[in-house]
């Protein structure tokens, strides 16, 4: 359930599409929202009220005009995961980093984020405000697959669809075999059976296939077909083999995001 969405924003055009999104999906979900900015250390009064005043006016632009934003001093990571543990969030919205900011979310801060967040993380590139209609979870049988699955699926509004992408992952080389395959597609439909059951009921259509070959390629074709504004990834592309590691998948597509990008971890 998504109660209480965190903005992070680092006063960019990329962190106002975040907040765009956050916005939408807080009056979708009826959700409480909360907006972050985190200043530098030695940042002055000055900055400090440059800063607020730059939030607010984005508040308004979002119908927020009564929402106080939260200003905190410090390293940006620390003081986000400190903020998203302190008001118990149920999602953390960033923007895609851009090269005029020093605090811009991207390589070891958003790596560092995201290895620690309490909460699930969307990252945020596109630049329409309309809800979501079509989402994709890349769905193994990792835990973290599931949860993302699952966050997704409360972020669509009715009439919406989700598709759920599993591969069976073989060099493109080789001729596919078929009873692999079929202990593939059993087990696979059993999964999404499993997670169904935690689904909420709303008017969403969950849909669902199977395909053979390298993971990335299958993802890449898949994203191509259905055109999704949502991609949901669990943190771990192979299971959750080590807490202090993201799966190489999920990586390059926070580094090349081909729509915004959920990551349940």
């Amino acid at each position: 359930m998504v109660q209480h969405i965190l903005v992070a924003h680092d006063l960019s055009p990329e962190a106002d599409l975040a907040l765009h999104r956050a916005a939408q999906l807080a009056r979708q979900r009826q959700a409480r929202l909360s907006l972050l900015h985190v200043l530098a250390k030695e940042a002055g009064p000055i900055e400090e009220q440059r800063a607020r005043d730059h939030l607010q006016e984005r508040l308004q632009a979002c119908g927020y005009d009564a929402l106080e934003p939260w200003i905190r001093r410090g390293q940006p990571a620390e003081e986000v995961l400190t903020q998203a543990r302190g008001l118990e969030v149920d999602l953390l919205v960033l923007g895609q980093h851009h090269r005029q900011s020093p605090l811009g979310f991207a390589g070891t801060t958003l790596e560092r984020i995201l290895l620690a967040t309490p909460a699930p993380l969307l990252l945020v590139i596109g630049e329409t405000h309309a809800p979501y209609d079509q989402a994709l979870a890349a769905l193994d049988f990792s835990p973290c697959a599931s949860r993302a699955m699952q966050c997704a699926w409360a972020l669509l509004p009715d009439g919406a669809e989700l598709h759920a992408l599993n591969v069976h992952e073989v060099a493109e080389i080789h001729a596919p075999e078929a009873q692999e395959l079929a202990l593939q597609q059993e087990l696979f439909d059993q999964l999404v059976e499993d997670i169904q059951v935690h689904l909420q009921e709303k008017n969403v259509r969950l849909s669902y296939s199977l395909r053979q070959g390298e993971r990335g390629n299958c993802l890449d074709s898949t994203i191509g077909e259905l055109g999704p504004q949502l991609l949901a990834l669990g943190g771990h592309s192979r299971g959750e083999l080590s807490s202090a590691l993201l799966g190489s998948l999920t990586r390059q597509f926070l580094q090349q995001p081909p729509c915004d990008v959920l990551v349940a971890r």
